[in-house]
């Protein structure tokens, strides 16, 4: 019986040690989720849909230092389908927030399809798109490891950033990482031809028109927007912020919603925090897909916001 305990033993630890090294690069590497849901508690977040996701917490933690120095911005925006605003998103966000937190920062970023739903169906939580994703299957938002993620939410194999070190992709156009802030950093290895990238484009812009005239403005999305931010001002600075695209999925969005800037504006306003449009403001900005901006110009918008913040 002894020999038999010592074997099972013996075989059992180096399985054990190599799903725990495997579960210590997935946190370490991917560009998955699974660091944000892994990380601590934070005290300032970044909030909304991909086009914030790459937005840097570094660069605008160096210019509000001076107005807001406790705060550290963490970037907690996932995608339009994974992040909307409503029931899900807002208990992520109460949980990913130190309790303690007075004098954070939180800058909340909006655009239409994070406010709508399927015109098919009714304006009810229990149909919403993100039910079934990681931000509302995830209950435990500050846990490493992170089983729970694992194990509900985790698409791919508890080896793959293990697999990838042993045999890596073969000309990738892009290597994306989550940073240890929450940002999703992007570096562009290859391009498309401007050819290819025009078409490419036109092709997502044909989506988005499609999947937008699929909604609706939500007013329960609206709500919990508005609870969103009487949530965040009990802990600090809020700043609600739509992000600059460009000029045809502007059309697209306004098209859609043609007085989306005032629904917001009528909400900001009876809640005291301020609103910024940065579409009503030259630029000269470059996207990688004209929604999501290059990382080279993120960063430029980021200090933007940030001078806007202290401002």
């Amino acid at each position: 019986m002894k020999k038999s305990i010592y074997r099972l033993i013996k075989f059992s630890i180096l399985p054990l040690l190599f799903i725990c090294y495997a579960i210590y690069i997935t946190g370490k590497n991917t560009g998955d989720f699974y660091k944000r849901f892994s990380s601590p508690q934070q005290n300032s977040l970044i909030l909304g849909s991909s086009r914030a996701a790459s937005m840097n917490p570094e660069i605008i933690d160096q210019i509000i230092h001076s107005k807001y120095p406790n705060a550290k911005l963490y970037n907690y925006a996932f995608t339009w389908a994974h992040s909307p605003y409503g029931p899900k998103y807002l208990e992520s966000i109460e949980k990913k927030i130190k309790p303690d937190t007075k004098d954070g920062v939180f800058i909340v970023t909006v655009e239409p399809t994070a406010l709508m739903v399927d015109k098919n169906k009714p304006d009810d939580p229990q149909y919403y798109t993100e039910n079934d994703k990681s931000v509302a299957k995830t209950s435990m938002v500050a846990t490493n490891p992170n089983l729970e993620y694992l194990l509900e939410s985790y698409d791919f194999s508890i080896t793959n950033e293990f697999n990838k070190k042993i045999r890596p992709e073969k000309n990738p156009m892009i290597e994306v990482s989550v940073l240890d802030n929450g940002q999703v950093h992007g570096k562009v290895i290859k391009r498309f031809s401007t050819e290819k990238r025009k078409e490419v484009n036109a092709e997502k812009m044909a989506e988005l028109k499609n999947r937008i005239n699929e909604l609706k403005i939500s007013p329960t999305r609206l709500e919990y927007l508005s609870k969103t931010i009487d949530f965040l001002k009990q802990h600090g600075k809020v700043m609600v912020v739509r992000m600059p695209v460009s000029k045809v999925p502007y059309d697209i969005e306004n098209s859609a919603v043609a007085d989306f800037d005032k629904i917001i504006l009528d909400i900001t306003e009876s809640k005291k925090v301020p609103y910024i449009n940065y579409n009503n403001y030259p630029n000269n900005y470059q996207w990688v897909d004209e929604v999501h901006l290059e990382p080279e110009f993120m960063d430029k918008f980021s200090a933007v916001i940030a001078k806007d913040l202290v401002h």
